[in-house]
């Protein structure tokens, strides 16, 4: 089954949000360390909780995502919310990796494991801009909890504080966390978050 189909087929099961419908608890908590609302390239977005979230603090949101069922959901959650995003089907894996001149103050990559797109990302902010990356690390393999079954997916140690080149990191963990942030990934868990800006 390919990705598209997967999560297609994930969303549609689904009689609830998979992955619930608040935002990541880490988002946030990163509210203070991101500039001013300005344009968010949400990548993977899914359902949208984090992009209905951001769309309510005066962000201006594009989701992309493969999953036409997701986008529906993250439609019906922003008018639940009174909060609209850009919605894009589209392979965010297949994103080009120079997008014609187009720059955001935020590109968020939360559960997405894709070091290259990671890599390129950088690229993509405005001066100023910051980029959150929300994953799992190799430590999380055999767990219950979420994240990819791939071990070549899982962020290895130190490895995502290397990937976005030219850019401050203003925050980073790696750690067993025991926080159920939402419905699909209970139980503790081994995360990295990073945070990091380009200079102004």
């Amino acid at each position: 089954m390919d990705e598209r189909a997967k999560w297609e087929s994930r969303y549609q099961r689904a009689s609830e949000p998979v992955y619930g419908r608040e935002p990541s608890e880490f988002l946030v908590r990163s509210l203070p360390l991101l500039p001013p609302p300005g344009r968010c390239l949400d990548v993977a977005g899914g359902e949208g909780r984090n992009a209905v979230f951001l769309a309510q603090q005066g962000w201006q949101v594009v989701l992309v995502d493969v999953a036409i069922a997701g986008l529906a959901r993250a439609r019906t959650l922003g008018r639940l919310r009174r909060a609209r995003a850009a919605l894009v089907a589209g392979d965010s894996g297949a994103l080009p990796l120079r997008p014609g001149g187009v720059r955001f103050d935020l590109v968020l990559v939360t559960n997405f494991h894709d070091r290259e797109l990671v890599a390129a990302a950088g690229s993509w902010l405005a001066p100023g801009g910051a980029l959150v990356v929300e994953g799992f690390a190799l430590d999380q393999l055999g767990r219950q909890s979420g994240g990819p079954p791939d071990p070549a997916l899982l962020w290895k140690p130190n490895e995502l504080l290397r990937l976005p080149e030219g850019l401050r990191v203003v925050w980073y963990e790696d750690r067993l966390v025991d926080g159920d942030d939402n419905p699909c990934h209970r139980g503790p868990k081994w995360v990295v978050r990073l945070i990091a800006r380009r200079p102004a």
